[in-house]
C-alpha cells in the first residue's frame, strides 16, 4: 500500500504536517506514537520508564507491520526513532512514500526547549543532546526519504503546499 509516511526528528512537525496533509488529501491520519500509547494506555514516557526503550521500539515494529497490512491509504506519522531500528528498514520501504521533515538545529532547539514529553532528551544538557541525536539521525532519515523538505523556515501553509507538490510529482514518476 502506498501510504504517505512522515519521518523526522522530535519537534520537526510530523503530527501537525500529517494531520494537515491527511485533511488536504482526504486520507485518514495515523500517529504511530499515539496508536501505541492508546493501546498501552500509557504515555510514551511511562512506557519507557516501566518497560524500557527496547520494549517501546518493539511496539513500534509491531504497529508498522500492522499498518502495512492495511489496504486503505493513509498519512502516517512515525516516531522519531522508528527509522533508526534496523528491523524496520524493510517495513518503511513497504509502507509507501517517505517524506522527511528536516528541521534545522536552531528550529528544533526552539521547539523542544520546554518539552517534557520525550524521554530521549532526559539527562545531559538538552541542547547538546539534540545536537548529538540530530547528527546521528539525519543521515538515516535522508537514506529513507523519497521527499525531503525543510521545516521552520517558511510559513506552515507554504510547507504543506511544497510537500503536496513534491508528493504529486514523486507519485507520478514512480
Amino acid at each position: 500500500m502506498n501510504h504517505v509516511v512522515i519521518i523526522g526528528f522530535m519537534g520537526s512537525g510530523k503530527t501537525r504536517v500529517g494531520k494537515q496533509l491527511s485533511k488536504d488529501l482526504g486520507l485518514q491520519f495515523v500517529d504511530l506514537d499515539k496508536l501505541i500509547t492508546k493501546k498501552m494506555n500509557l504515555s510514551a514516557r511511562e512506557i519507557f520508564e516501566k518497560f524500557g526503550e527496547a520494549y517501546y521500539r518493539a511496539l513500534e515494529t509491531v504497529a508498522l507491520k500492522q499498518l502495512i497490512q492495511d489496504s486503505e491509504r493513509k498519512v502516517i506519522s512515525l516516531g522519531a526513532g522508528v527509522p533508526l531500528q534496523e528491523q524496520n528498514e524493510k517495513y518503511l520501504k513497504e509502507l509507501g512514500t517517505v517524506v522527511y521533515l528536516k528541521g534545522s538545529l536552531t528550529t528544533l532547539k526552539k521547539r523542544l526547549a520546554d518539552s517534557k514529553k520525550d524521554p530521549m532528551l532526559d539527562g545531559e544538557d538538552r541542547d547538546d543532546k539534540i545536537k548529538k541525536l540530530l547528527k546521528q539521525r539525519d543521515p538515516v532519515y535522508q537514506k529513507f526519504a523519497d521527499i525531503q523538505v525543510v521545516t521552520g523556515e517558511v510559513p506552515f501553509e507554504e510547507l504543506i503546499k511544497e510537500i503536496e507538490e513534491k508528493l504529486s510529482t514523486y507519485e507520478k514518476n514512480s
